[in-house]
């Protein structure tokens, strides 16, 4: 797997000998598949987005769950731009999925369920024949263990990958202190069982053992958090307090009965089949809609900079940079901005979020791009607000000056 495009994305600066040996360690851990699925909620994205039809979409691909769900807004083509082959062939698996799988039935049991024996034979006889030799060779390639990664399919997809494994192992300390995940999951707001499986949680995140654990950069990397992340996630606060916070946002402001993202935290698994509580690619009623649209979008494996300034000027209508700046320099930050200003529409909208609650774009060293760019404070509110995951500290929204 090519790893230099993630080493540089990681380090601290863009001198390769400035990089430092956290930076490079979480570059090699990059490597593998760390989200199931992506944690930005595109519901909120499309609200501050607010397309037109036939829109131009560049984002940074992740688990691919965002690019398949802005099909709903019925754009022209979505790019979808990724350092990491591994979350590039998951969403070419998705993509073949949609091509290839005859009904919803059978997408969602490879797609939602994830766990059924029955995926061997759906990925050996209708999803492999359809992948490009990159992601059939990710997917037919032998796991420490030497099974093909294909069977994480079989025995429940999103307990795999570094995220998914840190949240099993968040689910065994519940289970040594007690913590009823259920109860906090499913039952009503001010039930005394809830409010006690609360109690319980403070507790263990506030314990001498969470201050121990989250200061270990291992943890971080199960995270997807580089070195560099860390240190504007909460600012000077104790992590375990900062992650207690971020997870109450998650489980406790949002009903449940339809954040999907509570379920993956609490229950490691989807709420379905059907058209609640799922992402809009996952949900039954869009089945349709995403096979149809599945030919609109487009992996790329390449820097996002790089893939801007060879686009064509003035086509691009959204740029969705997840919070890849919190891991860039401020020069790779202003160089970004101006692929963006060069590829993008007279009316373009850029969207991100980031650990803290600040802009980069906020800092002295690149206030300068405030010039020609204008953060929507109410709409990046809204979006922050409506944002079901709840585990960033800023959602920003930011057009061009003259279209503000």
């Amino acid at each position: 797997m090519n790893t230099h495009l993630i080493t540089d994305a990681v380090r601290n600066s863009r001198t390769r000998e400035d990089a430092g040996i956290w930076d490079r360690l979480f570059a090699f851990w990059f490597r593998r598949l760390v989200y199931t699925q992506i944690w930005e909620d595109p519901e909120a994205d499309l609200a501050a987005l607010q397309l037109a039809p036939g829109a131009t979409i560049v984002t940074i691909s992740s688990g691919g769950c965002n690019a398949l769900s802005y099909l709903s807004a019925k754009p022209a083509q979505v790019y979808a731009v990724d350092l990491n082959e591994a979350h590039l062939s998951l969403l070419k698996l998705k993509l073949a999925g949609l091509r290839a799988l005859p009904d919803y039935a059978s997408f969602w049991q490879f797609f939602g369920d994830g766990s059924s024996a029955a995926n061997a034979d759906l990925y050996s006889f209708r999803l492999r024949p359809a992948l490009d030799t990159d992601a059939r060779d990710y997917w037919d390639e032998r796991d420490i263990r030497g099974r093909p990664r294909s069977s994480y399919f079989t025995d429940g997809f999103y307990r795999h990958g570094a995220l998914g494994r840190f949240i099993g192992f968040a689910h065994m300390l519940a289970k040594i202190f007690r913590i009823d995940l259920a109860v906090l999951l499913k039952d009503d707001a001010h039930s005394p069982a809830r409010i006690a499986a609360l109690k319980k949680l403070h507790g263990l995140f506030h314990s001498r053992l969470a201050r121990v654990v989250t200061r270990m950069p291992a943890l971080l990397f199960s995270l997807g958090i580089p070195p560099q992340q860390r240190k504007l996630l909460g600012g000077d606060q104790p992590l375990n307090e900062v992650l207690h916070d971020r997870l109450m946002r998650l489980i406790d402001v949002h009903p449940n009965g339809t954040n999907y993202f509570a379920w993956q935290a609490l229950a490691r698994r989807y709420f379905g089949p059907g058209n609640i509580c799922l992402p809009l690619y996952l949900q039954q009623g869009r089945f349709a809609e995403m096979a149809e649209g599945a030919a609109r979008v487009t992996p790329l494996h390449a820097n996002l900079r790089v893939f801007l300034e060879a686009q064509p000027a003035r086509q691009v209508n959204a740029v969705v940079l997840l919070d890849s700046q919190d891991w860039m320099a401020p020069d790779e930050i202003r160089a970004l901005w101006n692929a963006i200003d060069r590829a993008g529409h007279d009316d373009v909208r850029v969207i991100f979020r980031t650990a803290g609650a600040e802009s980069p774009l906020d800092g002295p060293e690149l206030s300068s791009l405030n010039d020609s760019w204008q953060r929507d404070d109410a709409a990046s509110a809204m979006a922050l607000a409506a944002d079901r995951s709840g585990i960033y500290g800023g959602f920003h929204l930011y057009r061009r000056v003259s279209a503000a």
